[in-house]
């Protein structure tokens, strides 16, 4: 669990910190404050900022992830430039991105770096083998690049945590680098995006809990907030299904049993709320032990439910060992949530919020003010806006 958040140089979050953390933490600010880029610093920094994950990140905003050309000029624009801040990579040897807790040393951090390579091939004849071409890699910072004559250099990033290293190549030429899968985390982490998780992924997880009674029994508890004659829930393959175009494809359907009825019925015919809540809580058990990033909260669920909802995530995140992160338009969203986290004595709930900075020391970073839960409840009877 961290207990301070430190973000340096990610996107426009040039010099971030979040001095207290809670076991469940909602972000509050304005449009473009950085609450969504504080969510993607902690799934990179879960991730190891592997090449996968950071392709996928940077796919998600149509950002530049892979080069197509086979030549590199001074014009190219490089993958994962838009990661910086000031949308370019830095010219000097010292700025890097850094996430981790404020205190940490430096090995505790996850660093990414922009780098070079430069690639140097040398012959070793042996007797038996005959001659034996072997590259050796070395790793060029920017200021050296332009020192660098006559030597193949290929631009790539450096990433560093826990005294481990991995260089991943920004070029065509990825041969080199550590490919590995998008669920590869150090620290087990799931996301929620603003918008609907598909059928089929909602599919694999709820795959993953089959004949877990325990498990199950949440998911219909969780699902009973909204709809009380909800029983249970079940995926078919749907051989018939048919497109608008009257294309015939295969799909697996969710379908829900309800109380009074004896015939199964469509999950997407019961509404947003239902398979918001539904993937909210299916979302939690492989982030077991680690993070739960909800981007606006609120979306699909009506008001007079949130509470419920904040309280079985209080929960789950005791019962899970999860630290939850969620970001929130909504006023509605902040009293669910303060009213909750006062009353929840045993597992802390922070808010805190994102936006410019009007001090004269440091005018227009994005900073972070923390609410605890008391100065939160208060503020809340007050009507005082906190967004």
């Amino acid at each position: 669990m961290l207990h301070s958040l430190k973000i340096k140089n990610f996107r426009l979050l040039q010099n971030f910190q979040v001095d207290k953390l809670g076991h469940v933490n909602l972000i509050v600010g304005k449009n473009n404050s950085g609450k969504s880029t504080v969510l993607e610093a902690l799934q990179i920094f879960a991730g190891n900022a592997n090449s996968l994950l950071l392709q996928e990140i940077a796919a998600s905003h149509d950002e530049k992830f892979r080069i197509e050309e086979d030549s590199i000029n001074a014009n190219t624009i490089f993958p994962f430039e838009d990661f910086f801040t000031g949308r370019q990579f830095p010219k000097d040897d010292t700025t890097k991105i850094e996430i981790g807790e404020i205190n940490a040393n430096s090995s505790q951090l996850l660093q990414i770096q922009h780098i070079f390579v430069v690639e140097e091939e040398t012959t070793i004849t042996e007797s038996l083998a005959g001659s034996v071409t072997k590259v050796e890699r070395r790793v060029v910072s920017p200021s050296e690049f332009e020192k660098i004559e006559n030597e193949p250099i290929r631009p790539a990033l450096l990433v560093t945590k826990e005294e481990k290293t991995t260089i991943i190549s920004l070029d065509n030429r990825n041969r080199y680098n550590r490919l590995m899968s998008r669920d590869n985390y150090s620290i087990p982490c799931s996301t929620i995006p603003t918008q609907f998780l598909s059928i089929d992924e909602l599919a694999d997880e709820w795959d993953k809990i089959v004949f877990r009674q325990e498990e199950e029994d949440i998911v219909i508890k969780a699902m009973q907030i909204i709809e009380p004659d909800f029983q249970n829930i079940t995926f078919v393959n749907d051989d018939e299904f048919r497109s608008v175009t009257g294309r015939k494809i295969s799909k697996r359907l969710p379908k829900v049993k309800m109380s009074g009825l004896s015939r199964p019925v469509s999950l997407n015919s019961l509404g947003d709320g239902m398979l918001r809540v539904f993937q909210l809580v299916l979302k939690t058990f492989p982030a077991k032990g680690g993070f739960l990033l909800i981007d606006e909260f609120e979306n699909g669920l009506h008001y007079s439910v949130q509470e419920k909802i904040w309280t079985l995530l209080f929960t789950l995140s005791e019962k899970l060992n999860i630290q939850i992160f969620a970001t929130t338009h909504s006023w509605d969203c902040i009293e669910s949530f303060s009213k909750v986290a006062r009353e929840q004595k045993d597992i802390e709930g922070v808010l805190f919020r994102v936006g410019k900075s009007v001090r004269q020391s440091n005018h227009g970073q994005i900073i972070a003010t923390v609410f605890n839960e008391e100065q939160l409840y208060s503020i809340t009877q007050s009507d005082v806006e906190v967004r």
